[in-house]
């Protein structure tokens, strides 16, 4: 209703800035025809209504016409039955009318919104309504024929606003006319025969002219309403021709075949189709009843398996339970253990460490103690043997003087035979100093290798090595 009533407001919109025109041009041939009655303001907001009708009216023919000249037959036609299907869908296909109208029909409903609201696919999308509940296309041609007599009528119905308004237009300006000269006759005083001759005049003038408005008026909306309504009925023949090819073309004939043998042929194929079908139902039925008993198993399978889980988790459960009890109170006994048997470890590790330290203590001391022997003996034997060079130069020196006094016709006296003795004495002791030295010389080191022996035995054995 609301769509409706769209176009009227269209043409009171255009009627106010139609006056307002006027009242701004303020011409005189615009204020006479247009202004110069109140019968022929209402004759001009009629024919703006009109005119606002016509345009909103032509405007949607014209996007009717646009969308008919997009829309291909090969986008309207239903999907081509591939080679992947089975014989009784393909001679269904080529058979059941109603079951291609279904298909069709759901296919359309896939289209685009702006493309379903076409008239062209409106219109189909009903035939195939009509068509999807029978099996046959013997009634076909009678809807075809019935939707187009009712979309020719809703058209011409469409414009009946459009045809009272041009009546109604010429009739307003004879009213006009009526009530001109009604007024300009009863205000008439023929007591001044000039001035009332006058007066007549100028009413008739004005009665007279809005009975030209509503003609002239009138006849314009006549022509522009004729464009209009040829345009619809051009839309609406196209629109039942290509219907009448789309549903020719894509679904089966009901035409009796002339040859009797093909026609056997046709009836035994589709008997031959038929069983097949019934073969394939069967089938899918016998599945059907194999998957659900499979299901009743698992289901009692799964049941079963999860009673079984539950009985052997109350009975082995306690049994776990004890055990796993018996094995804590194990596990705090050896943990109990564990931390005895580390104490006492820690507690003999400390004894040890402190027996170690204290060990470590006394060989240092006994090291330094050792050094000391060694720097001592070192000093010793550096003496001794600048003694012992001292002793075997002393010694040599008296070899040599005994040499030369006991040459042939040597004139030196005789020396001393206790002084030569006390000399071979001295040398032969030189002799077993030097030999002993360097033993005295590894003590030190024997010393350093058993640092358990004591000063005093270390003292001893040097005394024993001297």
């Amino acid at each position: 209703m609301t769509r409706k009533l769209i176009p009227v407001a269209a043409g009171l919109i255009a009627t106010v800035v139609f006056y307002a025109f006027v009242h701004v041009a303020n011409l005189a041939s615009l204020n006479r025809y247009f202004l110069g009655h109140p019968v022929a303001v209402a004759a001009t907001t009629l024919f703006c209504i009109a005119g606002g009708i016509l345009a909103f009216k032509a405007i949607g023919i014209a996007k009717q016409q646009s969308g008919l000249r997009l829309l291909r037959d090969e986008d309207l036609l239903p999907a081509a039955i591939d080679g992947a299907a089975s014989p009784s869908e393909a001679w269904q296909a080529q058979n059941d009318a109603g079951l291609m109208a279904r298909t069709w029909q759901s296919m359309l409903a896939e289209l685009p919104a702006s493309t379903r609201n076409n008239q062209l696919v409106r219109r189909l999308d009903e035939v195939l309504t009509r068509q999807s509940h029978r099996t046959t296309t013997g009634d076909l041609p009678e809807d075809l024929r019935e939707l187009s007599i009712r979309d020719a009528d809703d058209a011409h119905d469409s414009l009946g606003l459009i045809r009272i308004i041009v009546w109604a237009i010429p009739m307003l300006g004879f009213l006009g006319t009526v009530i001109g000269i009604t007024q300009t006759l009863g205000g008439l005083d023929f007591t001044d025969g000039t001035a009332a001759v006058d007066r007549l005049k100028s009413g008739l003038y004005v009665a007279f002219d809005t009975t030209a408005l509503g003609l002239v008026l009138s006849v314009v909306a006549i022509f522009l309403q004729f464009p209009v309504e040829r345009g619809q009925q051009t839309l609406l023949g196209e629109i039942d021709s290509r219907v009448r090819k789309l549903v020719s073309t894509a679904l089966p004939s009901d035409d009796p075949a002339d040859n009797q043998t093909e026609l056997i042929t046709h009836l035994c194929r589709g008997i031959e189709v038929a069983i097949a079908q019934s073969l394939s139902t069967q089938a899918t039925l016998w599945q059907s009843t194999i998957e659900e008993a499979q299901q009743a198993w698992r289901s009692q399978h799964t049941e079963g398996a999860e009673q079984f889980r539950q009985l052997l988790q109350a009975t082995m459960q306690p049994a776990l339970a004890h055990h796993a009890d018996r094995i804590a109170q194990t596990i705090g006994q050896l943990d109990s253990a564990a931390t005895t048997v580390g104490d006492s470890l820690r507690q003999q590790t400390a004894e040890w460490k402190g027996a170690m330290q204290d060990t470590a203590k006394e060989v240092q001391t006994h090291r330094r103690t050792l050094m000391t022997h060694v720097e001592a003996m070192t000093t010793l034997a550096t003496l001794q043997a600048e003694q012992d060079q001292q002793n075997r130069e002393t010694l040599q020196l008296a070899r040599d003087g005994q040499e030369s006094r006991s040459l042939p016709g040597s004139g030196d006296s005789n020396l001393d035979p206790a002084v030569t003795n006390a000399m071979t004495t001295l040398a032969r002791a030189v002799e077993a100093l030097s030999t002993r030295l360097p033993e005295a010389s590894r003590l030190p080191e024997s010393a350093e290798m058993h640092p358990s022996t004591s000063p005093a035995e270390s003292r001893r054995k040097l005394g024993r090595a001297a």
